[in-house]
């Protein structure tokens, strides 16, 4: 299996805990980690191959790519430039490789990934996705649609979690076409990188179960009228505070089975654990954090002579 992630110094421990969860969920697993970055340092760089070197059938490739593209196109404090990394180290990738999966820093793995990894893709298809489902739950998704210039028929993925069909992008010259468009465009968006994939291929993507690969560490309430109907949709959050909704008879809290059988956690925006390290934390987040510092004191246990950062 063949995985693609993207950090900076900023980010190391956060991606240490990624990395460390995605090897340790695939312990039987022969697992390559290309790392698309620029600014790193020679110590963050040891710190996650001595992660891979404590697991049998890990290697860690390294792709540096280089200062042009941070010349032509402009980092936010939101956004760093490695959201475009993903794009950027295709063309870095091996030859003969047909696909490789991307992966966010700020997620974890919690089973195996090999039956989505597998998952068929048509030959005109560039990625495999899954749904931006938080949009959904703030009660901002048309707006994210908009942002987009994507129909309001077709779904708003997250670009956190990609399957990228590699010879697709090749054959159609797809990433040269995504990089200008990145050049061009990347000032006009809200969510730049992912705004622009949506706008260029929200009509070829295929989708994979949010709830698996991408679960935002929210409250999950089903609408028990909607099922009467026989139709399944989740609370916002704008219902869940509106005070005119009964809401125990209303809603149905599955938040701890969605959670339980979620494959992949993306603690994305402001719901990430150490974001709330030594303060309060939002309940609903809480129900989450647990499992990433459970992950991060595993990760310290296992690996031995890897050193807490300060």
């Amino acid at each position: 299996m063949n995985v693609l992630m993207a950090a900076n110094t900023k980010f190391i421990h956060p991606a240490s805990v990624m990395v460390y969860s995605l090897c340790n969920s695939h312990r039987n697993v022969e697992v390559d980690i290309y790392l698309a970055y620029h600014n790193l340092r020679e110590q963050d760089i040891e710190r996650l191959q001595k992660i891979v070197l404590g697991f049998e059938q890990k290697k860690l490739h390294l792709l540096d790519v280089g200062e042009t593209f941070a010349s032509r196109v402009s980092a936010t404090d939101v956004f760093s430039h490695e959201i475009y990394y993903r794009i950027l180290a295709i063309n870095m990738l091996p030859q003969d490789m047909e696909r490789i999966l991307y992966l966010d820093i700020d997620m974890l793995i919690k089973k195996e990934l090999t039956e989505v990894y597998e998952t068929s893709m048509r030959d005109t298809c560039p990625f495999i996705v899954c749904e931006d489902i938080n949009g959904h739950a703030r009660g901002i998704y048309e707006s994210l649609q908009d942002g987009a210039v994507i129909p309001r028929d077709c779904k708003y993925f997250n670009s956190g979690f990609m399957l990228i069909n590699l010879n697709y992008l090749r054959r159609c010259n797809s990433v040269g076409y995504i990089l200008d468009a990145f050049y061009r465009e990347h000032g006009r968006y809200q969510y730049p990188d992912q705004d622009i994939l949506n706008h260029m291929y929200y009509d070829k993507v295929q989708f994979v179960p949010w709830a698996l690969y991408n679960l935002p560490p929210e409250w999950w309430k089903v609408d028990v009228d909607a099922i009467s109907r026989g139709a399944i949709r989740f609370a916002s959050y704008p219902e869940m505070h509106d005070l005119s909704i009964d809401q125990n008879k209303r809603f149905a809290d599955i938040t701890l089975q969605i959670r339980d059988n979620a494959y992949i956690i993306h603690y994305l925006g402001e719901l990430k654990p150490w974001f709330y390290r030594s303060g309060p934390v939002w309940p609903d987040v809480a129900l989450y954090t647990g499992l990433w510092f459970d992950c991060e004191r595993e990760m310290y246990e296992d690996i031995e002579g890897l050193e807490p950062l300060q």
